[in-house]
Order: C-alpha cells, then sequence, then structure tokens
C-alpha cells in the first residue's frame, strides 16, 4: 500500500507506473504500462476549467499539473476526459463519505488506490456490461492481456473495435449520425469531444432520447444551458435516473418501480441506481412491463418477425427490437382487457353520462333542410341509446333528421320524448325487432342521405363528415359502412365477406382496431347495420330491409346484395370509425346466433347465383374476399420506408408508382423493409387511400406476410437494387412461378454510377463494372427491370439484363403565380437522410464555395426533411442562410423565390426536386450533371454550370437573377417539356404496359 501522501497525489506522480495492489490481489504487477485513464491532460484541463488559466501566471502542462494535484482536486476538478469527479462521487456514496472525512483527495485518488477493481469511474462506462462482451470478463483475465482493468481495456482497444461501454451508447449510432468524424477515432471519444465542445448532442442509442428528454424535464434543460451538464445523457446518468426520470417516452420509472417490489427494496438498498437499470439487464428478459400499458409477453407470443431477429442477433432483447421498429411500443405491445370488463365499462359509462345530459334535453331542431335522416331503433337499454343519440348529435353539426323508433321499451325508453327535442317518433306496443322497425320509419326520412345506427354505439370523431364525404364522392356509391371496434378495442369488422355457403365475416375480426390491414378503402361485399349510411335514391329503389329476416340478422347482407345487383358500390371506408357494445340489444348471444341461423337459411336461398360466386369459407382466403370484386392486378410494393413525397430522395416518385398503380385498378399493398417513424397522419394523408399500407412492418415480417397470402400476388413491385438484393431470400420460394407472379425491379437509381461519381470528385480510383455487377447482381429474378432515364438503362443492357424500359418521372406542371419582380432569393430543396448524401454535400459546397462569389446581399433559403440525427447547426449561424427543415406545403416557398438551386455534385437518376421546382414555375440552375441526366437543354430549359465550379455557378445564379428575360424563358421552356415528357398520363401510360407484362423497350 502506498503512502497516504503519494496516494493522495493519485497515479499523477507515478505516471509510469500502475496502481499499488494489496499483497495478494490479481491486481496488475508494477512496472506494467500506466492504464489509459491514468494519464492528466493539460489541455483538456485547461478547456474544462478556464478559471484555472485565468489564476495561473503561466498555464504550462506543469503548472495546470500541479494546480490540479493542490487545489483542483479539492474542487471536484476532473483529470481528464475520461475520468468524471462528479458522476463518481454522486454514483458511489462510500466513496464520497470517505473523500468528505479525508482519507482521499478526490474520488480519483479513490479510484486510482482501490476503486480501479470495481467502480465505474465514467458516466458512459458500466463495467459489468462491457465484461458481458468479452469471451474471457473476469478482471485476471483482463490483467493477463496487459491491461490494468476492464476500463483500461476498454479506452485502448475496445473502443476501437466498435465496443460499446455503455448499453446507452451504441458507437455504430453514433457513426451513423456523423458520417464524417474520424473513422480512427473511436466514437467514445470523438462523443466525448463534440459534447464537452458544446455541438449538438445526437441521439446514440434507441435506448435513450436526448431531445425528448430535454423537452420533458425543464431542469435538465436548464443545466445543460447552465454548463453543468455536458448533454441529456450526461444529466439522466448522473442525476436524473437516481431522481426517478424517465430515459424515454415507451418506459415508466414510477411505474416499473411500483410495481416491482424487488427493485424497490434493491433500490433502498442502494444496489441499484434506478429501476430502467434493473430493466434493462434483467427485468426486459423477464417481460416484464416497462410501462402500465404494455404487454411485452402476449406480443412476444404473436411476434415471429421479433423472436426472428432476436434469436439472429439483430435486436438484443424484446423491448430494443420494439424501439427499432415500432413508433410506440405502448401501441404495438398493449395490454388488452377483458371484453365482458369492458362491456361493463361501457355500460357504466353511458349511465354516468346521464347526469349531464343538457337541460333542455339533446337538440335535433331542424335550422333547414336536413343533410341526412339517422333511423335509431330501441328497446329498452335507455342508458346505451341515450349515449349514442348524445355521440351522434356531438359527431356532426349538420341537421339531423332523427327518427326514433321506441320497439315495445319497458324502461325509460318510453319516455325518450322528454330528453330528445325535434325528433321524430315511433312507437309500438311490442318489441317489433330491428328489420320492421327500421322500415316503419323509411317513410319519414326525406334526407338525400339515410343513416342506419345501432343504438349501441359510440362515433369516433368526424364518422358521420366522413361517410357523407365518401358518399358524395361518387354517384354510383349506394352505401358507406365504416370500421366497426368492440368494446375492448378489437376489430368486429373492417367491412364484411359473404362465402360461398351464405356465412358471413366480418373481416379482421378479432385483430387490433389499429392494424393497418384495416385502415384502406374498398368496395366490400356488405357493411353492417350498426352503422349504415344509404343513399336515399338507393335505398328507395331497392325497397329497405326484407321483412323476411325479422326480427333482424343478415338484413344488411341482403340490401347490400341487392344494392350491388342493382348497379350500386359498397364502399368501406376506415375514417368512419365507432365502437359497438355487440348484442347489447339482444337478450343473450345465444337467442342472436339462433336468429342468424334462420337469417342465413333465407339469405342463401334469395342469392343462390350470387354465392356460386364467391369464395369457400376459409379465414386464410379473407384477404381474397375482402374485396367484393377482384382487382385485375395485386402487387406488392416493396420500398426502404413508406414512400411519400415529404421524405425526398426518390421516395416522391415511388409515390408517384403507387398514385399510378391505383390508379390503373390495382390492389396494392405498401411494405417497408426498414422501420417508417412518420406520424400516422401523415401516412394516411400522403398516400391513395384505396392503398393498404403496412407501415408497422419490417424486412422481418416479410415471410410471414408471403407465407399467410399464398397465391395472392401477382407482380412484386421492387424500388431500389439494394431492397431487391434484401427481398430476394423471401421472395425467392414465394414467387418462384415466374408464370404466376412477375418481379419487377424499379432501380430508382443506379447507384454505382453514384459512388463512381462522388470517387471521382474525391479523386479516387473506382471500379465501375465490379460495382455495377454486385448491384444487380439479384437482378436474374426480375420480370422487368426500370430505369429513370435512358442514360441509365443503356447502362442496364450493357449488364445483359433482360426486358429493361425507361420509366422515367411524372411532374405535372403546376406553376406558381408570382411574377419575377414579386420573388426574391434563392431556394434549395431537397432531404437529408445522411451527412454523406449528395443533398448535405451538395448544400455544404454551395454555401461555403459558391456563396462568397455572389457577395453579401444572397439569400439562400433552405427546405426539405433532416433525417433523426442530421443536424444543419454548421449552417446555422450564416447570416444569408434561412433553415426552415421539412416544410408542409410547397407551393409558397416556391412563390416567393425567384430561383431553385441544384448544385449536386456527385448522383445517380434524375433530380425528383428538379421536375418539382420546374413543375412550380421557378427556374432554376443546376450543374451539368443534372442537366446530363434530366437530357435537358442548358439555356432553354434549366441553366448549369459545370459540375463543382463554383465561379461559373455563381454567374450563372447572377445572371439568372438579373435577366427577366431568361428567367421567363427558362420557366416556359421547362414548363413545356414536362408537359410533353412526363406527363401523369403517360406515366400511366408506362406503369400500366409494365403491370400488362408488355414488350420492354
Amino acid at each position: 500500500m502506498r503512502a497516504a501522501a503519494e496516494m493522495d497525489a493519485g497515479p499523477l506522480a507515478r505516471s509510469a507506473s500502475c496502481p499499488d495492489t494489496q499483497a495478494g490481489s490479481d491486481g496488475p504487477a508494477p512496472g506494467q504500462p500506466a492504464p489509459a485513464w491514468w494519464e492528466f491532460d493539460p489541455a483538456w484541463y485547461a478547456r474544462a476549467y478556464p478559471e484555472v488559466v485565468d489564476l495561473l501566471i503561466e498555464p504550462s502542462p506543469t503548472a495546470l499539473r500541479a494546480f490540479y494535484l493542490l487545489e483542483g482536486q479539492g474542487r471536484g476538478h476532473s483529470p481528464n476526459m475520461v475520468f468524471d469527479e462528479s458522476f463518481y462521487l454522486a454514483r458511489h456514496s462510500a466513496v464520497r463519505e470517505r473523500v468528505a472525512r479525508g482519507e482521499f483527495r478526490s474520488g480519483f485518488a479513490h479510484y486510482c488506490a482501490e476503486g480501479w477493481t470495481e467502480l465505474a469511474p465514467h458516466w458512459l462506462f458500466d463495467v459489468a456490461y462491457y465484461a458481458g462482451q468479452l469471451a474471457e470478463p473476469t478482471l485476471a483475465a483482463v490483467n493477463a492481456r496487459g491491461f490494468v482493468n476492464h476500463y483500461d481495456e476498454y479506452l485502448r482497444v475496445g473502443a476501437a473495435a466498435g465496443r460499446s461501454g455503455h448499453l446507452l451508447f451504441d458507437p455504430a449510432q453514433f457513426r451513423a449520425a456523423h458520417p464524417d468524424q474520424d473513422p480512427a477515432q473511436p466514437a467514445f471519444l470523438a462523443y466525448l469531444q463534440r459534447l464537452h465542445a458544446g455541438s449538438p448532442e445526437p441521439r446514440c442509442s434507441v435506448h435513450f432520447d436526448p431531445a425528448w428528454y430535454r423537452r420533458t424535464y425543464p431542469e435538465a434543460a436548464r443545466a445543460i444551458a447552465e454548463g453543468s451538464a455536458h448533454g441529456a445523457l450526461h444529466h439522466y446518468l448522473r442525476e436524473g435516473a437516481a431522481a426517478g426520470l424517465d430515459p424515454l417516452p415507451d418506459f415508466s420509472e414510477r411505474f416499473y418501480r411500483a410495481a416491482n417490489d424487488d427493485v424497490g427494496a434493491a433500490l433502498a438498498a442502494g444496489t441499484l441506481v434506478s429501476g430502467y437499470e434493473h430493466f434493462l439487464h434483467h427485468g426486459v428478459f423477464e417481460f416484464r412491463a416497462p410501462a402500465p400499458s404494455v404487454d411485452l409477453a402476449a406480443y412476444w407470443q404473436r411476434a415471429p418477425a421479433a423472436r426472428r431477429t432476436i434469436a439472429a442477433g439483430r435486436a438484443r432483447d424484446l423491448f430494443t427490437y420494439l424501439l427499432m421498429t415500432a413508433s410506440s411500443v405502448a401501441d404495438a405491445a398493449p395490454v388488452e382487457p377483458e371484453e365482458p370488463a369492458t362491456r361493463a365499462q361501457f355500460r357504466r359509462r353511458a349511465r354516468a353520462m346521464l347526469a349531464h345530459l343538457p337541460a333542455g334535453g339533446l337538440d335535433f331542431t331542424l335550422p333547414g333542410a336536413p343533410a341526412l335522416s339517422a333511423i335509431v331503433v330501441a328497446h329498452d337499454q335507455f342508458a346505451l341509446t341515450m349515449q349514442t343519440l348524445a355521440s351522434l348529435r356531438g359527431n356532426f353539426a349538420g341537421a339531423i333528421e332523427l327518427i326514433l323508433v321506441d320497439s315495445g321499451s319497458a324502461d325509460e325508453t318510453r319516455r325518450i320524448e322528454a330528453y330528445v327535442r325535434g325528433a321524430k317518433h315511433v312507437g309500438f306496443a311490442d318489441n317489433v325487432g330491428f328489420v320492421d322497425g327500421v322500415n316503419a320509419a323509411l317513410p319519414l326520412a326525406t334526407a338525400p342521405a339515410v343513416l342506419l345506427l345501432n343504438n349501441d354505439v359510440e362515433l369516433a370523431p368526424f364518422a358521420v363528415a366522413a361517410a357523407l364525404a365518401r358518399l358524395g364522392s361518387d354517384p354510383t356509391i349506394g352505401a358507406v359502412g365504416g370500421k366497426v371496434v368492440r368494446t375492448h378495442g378489437r376489430l368486429q369488422e373492417a367491412g364484411c365477406i359473404v362465402w360461398r355457403d351464405g356465412t358471413t365475416a366480418g373481416y379482421l375480426r378479432d385483430a387490433p382496431a389499429s392494424a393497418p390491414e384495416a385502415d384502406f378503402v374498398r368496395d366490400v361485399d356488405f357493411c353492417s347495420a350498426a352503422f349504415l349510411l344509404l343513399r336515399a335514391e338507393a335505398l328507395a329503389a331497392t325497397g329497405g330491409f326484407d321483412p323476411a329476416y325479422a326480427p333482424a340478422y343478415y338484413e344488411d347482407a341482403d340490401l347490400c346484395l341487392r344494392l350491388r345487383a342493382a348497379g350500386w358500390r359498397v364502399v368501406y371506408d376506415p375514417a368512419v370509425s365507432l365502437t359497438h357494445y355487440e348484442y347489447a340489444s339482444a337478450r343473450g348471444e345465444a337467442e342472436a346466433h339462433a336468429s342468424m341461423a334462420r337469417g342465413r337459411e333465407i339469405f342463401r336461398a334469395r342469392h343462390r347465383a350470387v354465392l356460386t360466386r364467391k369464395h369457400a369459407p376459409d379465414p386464410a382466403r379473407a384477404v381474397f374476399a375482402r374485396r367484393a370484386t377482384p382487382a385485375r392486378h395485386r402487387v406488392l410494393f416493396l420500398e426502404d420506408v413508406v414512400p411519400l413525397h415529404r421524405l425526398g430522395s426518390g421516395y416522391g416518385r415511388a409515390n408517384d408508382v403507387v398514385r399510378a398503380l391505383a390508379a390503373l385498378g390495382a390492389e396494392v399493398t405498401i411494405f417497408p423493409l426498414n422501420p417508417t417513424r412518420v406520424p400516422l397522419p401523415r401516412i394516411a394523408a400522403g398516400l391513395p387511400d384505396g392503398v393498404e399500407t403496412l407501415h408497422d412492418r419490417t424486412l422481418e415480417d416479410l415471410p410471414d406476410l408471403l407465407a399467410s397470402r399464398p397465391g395472392f400476388y401477382d407482380v412484386v413491385w421492387i424500388s431500389r437494387a439494394h431492397n431487391l438484393a434484401k427481398a430476394l431470400p423471401a421472395l425467392a420460394e414465394a414467387c418462384a412461378d415466374a408464370d404466376r407472379v412477375r418481379v419487377v425491379l424499379d432501380t430508382e437509381a443506379v447507384f454505382a454510377l453514384r459512388d463512381a461519381a462522388k470517387a471521382a470528385l474525391a479523386g479516387s480510383t473506382f471500379d465501375l463494372a465490379n460495382a455495377l455487377a454486385a448491384e444487380f447482381a439479384p437482378a436474374w429474378f426480375c420480370r422487368h427491370v426500370l430505369a429513370v432515364n435512358a442514360a441509365e438503362a443503356d447502362c442496364l443492357r450493357w449488364l445483359g439484363l433482360p426486358s429493361v424500359a425507361v420509366l422515367g418521372t411524372m411532374a405535372t406542371p403546376r406553376p406558381t403565380p408570382a411574377g419575377f419582380e414579386d420573388r426574391a432569393g434563392m431556394l434549395f430543396l431537397g432531404a437529408i437522410h445522411a451527412l454523406d448524401s449528395p443533398n448535405y454535400d451538395a448544400l455544404a459546397w454551395f454555401i461555403e464555395a459558391v456563396m462568397p462569389h455572389l457577395g453579401a446581399g444572397a439569400r439562400l433559403t433552405v427546405a426539405g426533411h433532416l433525417a433523426p440525427g442530421v443536424s444543419l447547426d454548421r449552417f446555422a449561424g450564416d447570416p444569408r442562410v434561412t433553415l426552415l427543415g421539412e416544410v408542409e406545403y410547397l407551393a409558397p416557398l416556391y412563390d416567393r423565390h425567384r430561383l431553385v438551386i441544384a448544385p449536386t455534385r456527385y448522383a445517380a437518376g434524375t433530380p425528383y426536386k428538379v421536375y418539382e421546382a420546374a413543375a412550380h414555375g421557378v427556374p432554376l440552375v443546376a450543374s451539368d450533371l443534372l442537366r446530363g441526366q434530366l437530357g435537358w437543354r442548358d439555356g432553354v430549359e434549366i441553366l448549369s454550370a459545370p459540375t463543382g465550379d463554383a465561379a461559373a455557378f455563381a454567374d450563372r445564379i447572377t445572371r439568372l437573377t438579373q435577366n427577366l428575360r431568361l428567367w421567363g424563358r427558362l420557366r416556359r421552356g421547362a414548363l413545356a417539356r414536362l408537359a410533353a415528357e412526363n406527363s401523369a398520363e403517360s406515366f400511366r401510360a408506362r406503369v400500366a404496359a409494365v403491370l400488362d407484362d408488355a414488350e420492354a423497350t
């Protein structure tokens, strides 16, 4: 044991040796190299504690080191970046007490003397977690490999090898967010340097969300702003975890501590810092719930893709898998209550609502002509009926002609006039049932649309307006139904199927209400009369319900089939959603099923001819039967993510392909191979409503989809060659029959050409032939290979690929109206998904190389999607540059800018952003590279400069900015070119040729 004075000085006094150890310990022998955490770092110390520099006459390394030994330790200073004094004392209370008693001058002195064997010296290093990654994890094994301890090994070799020192820091994720970082520098050190320099904090693990943490906990944001915390993760690991703060929205520290007594006991004993620590290292493997609404065990049983991913080592555990693939863990793995309990809750809520009815009752007084007539038949169930009526009144502000039918009620329903004003009433002494009740009310209906509504439902917001909008969207629609959800959140139906034997099925019954398979519009056999909006004209022509089905069941299926036979469409629209207390009006499920059996026999006799053309009853065939009329083509569309225009990077063009397929009548399923982290409303708004978008799936789920839908798809359309390579193992078996399934590769861009241009820009060599061969090695599997321009098509033909065609790009002219004098400034528009992307390179080059040639008056606006982890802070301080980020509506942006710049220095494909700008009537200055990809003429449709020539690019901008005639000529020329070559009609015709398997040219 070293003398007290020497020990207090720490290892700094013996920089060529190792920590002393007690006799007989397993520690390293004296004379070994000093550990990596040992050395005093004077440059870092001066930056970290600038007040020390001010105190010293000459802040030399020797003087700084001496100050630390004599004064800095007592002030709580750290000697270097990789030992955190404040964390060490805060985390290890026994050490803190010994320092307070004067046994050690600092936490660092204690670590050098004793703590190095097992204690964590830094907030971003967990000894046990790191040791768990080693084949031989014991301290003795680490010593035998020539390292003082685990942290020494991590700093000297582990970090450089890409290993993580803490579960909340993923070096690969940090590298992905900062591809420009020196690859020779370990990610751990690069991350710490960025934090200490005050750079924006990237998200470096799926297990911690720094942006959410700062927003949620103002005290953390203040600490970061004041400099007492280097970032959100630093704050959390130093103090937030112990204080019970949540690391991300998917984990509740308070819930986890309360739900797990053993965790509370461990926290009290000081063996745990937080519940999250226990959950990540133990609880997740026991399927303990991370939040009150999450059931990991149930999700594990129904998620084979998750099990495969974890077994393959691509995700550590189920929680990690959900964080990687789902926008919300709670949404993906919810706790599901039992239906009897939720039915009882539904009734209790209805009874409670009665106490809050308006004093004068619900008002259905007609202020004018009604938009719809609503028929509600009630037999008792007063509270449920009033809840339904209150839901209807609150759901739609327009005029509703309410027709109430009292079917022999014995409860307060008999006096319902006292609670509802302005309704028409029909009363019966006995219970006549739903069929006769509706038919009695129909002659009173005067509106152009008639809503049949059960008295045991609760409408979701905007359900009535959505149904009316759908009915009004096409004069051939005779009926509209919606998504019917049972009280426990599972589906009753998403449209209904009629089987060949006359039985019926609610499509997706028992699936989660949020299932994306339920979220697209389609024509169906029928929708149930729990909510059925009918065109009055169609209803009158078919004569209402057939009385033979009285009192109830099968009358809605019969009516819809008669509507379809008369030429009317019956449409399912998921925007029409409601909760239904199933069987509330029947005396019991046994009575309901008996009525169904009787109705089925009548139905079968009435519709024998139609039934012969239906599918035989088989749940596995429900996907085939979910549409009343089969589509000519069923297309599985594979892309990186759900293709939305707002994401840029070719996804806008992919979106156009999907729209063309849908417009041609194809039944399209979009299947993303990577997680899509876009809010659902934006997904819904960005695609045709008749397209099935499986936004919650990834590549791991593809085998399950193909296995569950054998023979369903006749076309698989794959966007981008790398997605073909990913999907090929799953497709090879499911799509082996080339006569039955045609596989189309839409290249979007030949990425080898982009990489070659990038290499040329850097002055490095590039083997283009081998890169092309590797990129398109799986293309043998495809019937068609599509290119975006003729040059890339020739390149693909050179490879010997068969059936190569040019699909091109769609751009519909829609010029913004502002004139030359009403516009100013330049616009750069483009998505940036990574810092090594062409768009980021182009923007950086333009701001730093071109704008100096334009003078101080030049103004640039930058807009477009930024992927998580991508920051434009590099340009934030430039007064000439305005950074807008993602913009919802682009037309106003185009309308106020005089020109668009596209200074791309390397790329492949064709620039969708150029087409978009030209379609909005904004002239462009682009690189010769892009002009060549477009095939446009310099000075006619576009103005271009030699790629990478900053002075020439600035000259073109100056000419276009100042020349009205040139500006007008380019605007007109580009619009004319688009109209001639890129119209929606011609694009759709080329897609149709592929669908119809025409000979490619």
